[in-house]
């Protein structure tokens, strides 16, 4: 399969294309100059730029949308706010307005668990939970990208998946540190979305067929957000931080 990811140059999108990689063909979008490695093409443009996504998007099967910011943002606070918010929103539109029009029919989106962190950590909060993002803008603009990415499956016959993550680390890397309920091992997140290409749904006559939203996390003990819808994808996270829960599973 031919996958366009962006956010290329972040760790996120790193992972995703060291698992991808072996299996498939690879199209990295980034505004950070990189490597793309084997089997990879780079292209660095912005999300705004319409034109720019039109051309990386020819040839392409799907597209990986992490969400991730770019390397680079301004130091004023309110414009990185603008900064994020253009692509949260205007962004996301951008690009799958433009994979639409090439005809893409598999899309995936990388949202966030953490427009659940006002809610306190004695609940168990799956998919049906109402999100409560606060106000700062790199929460903020994920989930209006998630907003803007169901709203795709309401006018157009194409299957779009979101994967709401946790709080991105490796395992090894926070040895010692304090437990998070929200840990996600990056290199689990990229399984996630490794499966998550494998979900075709634009042929479904209802767009809630054609959505898909799935928490992912890490297999923790009492965990606070629930990830057994994913397990439906194939999600299996192997990385629990049993180190810092005593060894359990969720």
């Amino acid at each position: 399969m031919r996958v366009l990811i962006t956010g290329a140059a972040s760790r996120l999108g790193q992972a995703i294309a060291a698992r991808l990689r072996e299996r498939h063909q690879l199209r990295l979008l980034d505004t950070t100059p990189l490597d793309p490695g084997p089997n990879a093409a780079f292209v660095q443009a912005s999300l705004l730029d319409s034109q720019a996504m039109w051309q990386a998007l020819r040839n392409v099967d799907a597209v990986i949308h992490t969400g991730e910011p770019p390397a680079h943002l301004p130091t004023d606070p309110l414009a990185r706010d603008q900064v994020l918010l253009e692509l949260g929103t205007r962004g996301t539109h951008v690009l799958f307005l433009a994979a639409v029009e090439a005809g893409i029919k598999r899309l995936v989106y990388g949202s966030t668990l953490e427009i659940f962190s006002s809610y306190p950590d004695e609940v168990y909060i799956s998919e049906m939970w109402k999100p409560l993002p606060s106000p700062e803008m790199p929460v903020l603009s994920r989930y209006l990208g998630e907003l803007t990415c169901r709203e795709f499956t309401r006018d157009y016959l194409v299957g779009i998946t979101a994967l709401r993550l946790g709080k991105l680390v490796l395992e090894e890397e926070v040895a010692g540190q304090a437990p998070d309920l929200m840990w996600l091992d990056l290199r689990d997140a990229a399984q996630a979305f490794e499966c998550a290409l494998q979900r075709d749904t634009s042929q479904r006559v209802w767009w809630t067929q054609r959505w898909g939203l799935y928490h992912i996390c890490a297999p923790i003990p009492n965990a606070k957000f629930l990830h057994g819808q994913a397990t439906h994808l194939g999600y299996k996270p192997e990385h629990a931080f049993a180190a810092h829960w005593g060894g359990g599973q969720a």
